[in-house]
């Protein structure tokens, strides 16, 4: 179950067997905004939840007067006091009426507790829910080498922390640097090993000088990877909202995609950095929309492994119909 604050976008996914049974409140941690967030079973839609319990005891109504029955006793006797009426209860004490009473159930400071998996515990993280931290290499006004420098060591470091505090709303181009520093350090690595002729060039420059093919591989490479990185979160982000777990919107996404591309910086090994790379980058991709979005470790399972399923089935009829051809 999804739960998303309707006036800023946070939101959490939750196992909604492990809800508190009279949950129906949250108030938002990151824009203090109150809302309902589900209709309990029997509870008309339109009732009004009160988001405070009443200070005191409720008194009971007063029961309206019956008319008293003609009475031919003296008046003496009709008005004497019944010795048979039941007492007035005494108020209770309000500590054991403010446990016996059900209080009101709020669930963003538990809600580390009740994801779908049970691994995560209230406090376990320094960056708790609800906290956003720009990253340095965003807020940095100088100095932008070591921001980027500590910004990338965090991220390898620290994925769970870093991305469960990522903010929105501060746009696309900070997040496209970062991943286009990385991308031009490994196509510059790359133009020194096709110089140096440990490399083979790639398959857009084969045929040319080495020169040359060095050269466009620092401008066509960084070009190809941004390309891929649009189409890769657009896919990621289709299926985010295929599967209702998606609170941080596009740019969420593709934040976590853009820094999630931090061991591709392995790829200026050459030859075991591709694979290394791919492995690494798809791992810190699976941590980076598990926690921007608060998704679950199934959704986000279905949102990386559907779209390459879908993949491999178009190659395999490809290569049929082409084979037939």
């Amino acid at each position: 179950m999804n739960i998303t604050c309707p006036s800023c976008g946070f939101g959490r996914t939750v196992n909604e067997a492990k809800l508190p049974p009279k949950a129906v409140m949250a108030t938002c941690p990151k824009c203090q905004h109150r809302f309902k967030f589900r209709e309990l079973p029997g509870q008309p839609a339109g009732v009004h939840v009160p988001q405070h319990e009443p200070s005191g005891p409720a008194q009971p109504a007063a029961p309206a007067e019956a008319p008293m029955p003609r009475d031919d006793r003296p008046m003496h006797a009709a008005q004497a006091p019944s010795s048979e009426a039941p007492a007035r209860p005494a108020p209770e004490d309000p500590a054991q009426q403010q446990r016996q009473a059900p209080r009101e159930e709020d669930l963003w400071k538990e809600l580390e507790a009740l994801n779908d998996d049970g691994d995560e515990a209230p406090g376990a993280d320094a960056q708790d829910l609800g906290q956003t931290s720009l990253p340095l290499w965003e807020s940095a006004t100088s100095g932008y080498p070591l921001a980027f420098a500590k910004t990338f060591m965090q991220v390898l470091a620290n994925p769970k922390g870093f991305f469960t505090a990522m903010p929105v709303g501060h746009g696309f181009m900070k997040p496209l640097l970062f991943f286009l520093v990385i991308i031009q350090a490994v196509a510059l690595s790359q133009s020194i090993w096709q110089l140096l002729g440990i490399m083979p060039p790639s398959l857009l420059t084969e045929g040319l000088g080495h020169t040359t093919q060095a050269a466009l591989a620092l401008i066509l490479y960084p070009l190809e990877v941004s390309l891929f990185l649009f189409m890769d979160t657009a896919i990621n982000h289709f299926f985010l909202r295929l599967f209702k777990a998606d609170t941080k919107g596009f740019e969420g996404t593709f934040r976590a995609e853009a820094y999630s591309a931090a061991p591709m910086l392995l790829m200026v090994i050459p030859y075991i950095g591709m694979p290394l790379a791919m492995i690494g980058a798809t791992v810190y991709k699976f941590l980076g929309l598990r926690h921007v979005h608060g998704a679950s470790n199934k959704q986000v399972l279905a949102v990386l492994v559907l779209p390459m399923l879908l993949a491999l089935a178009v190659a395999i009829v490809l290569t049929l119909v082409t084979g037939r051809a």
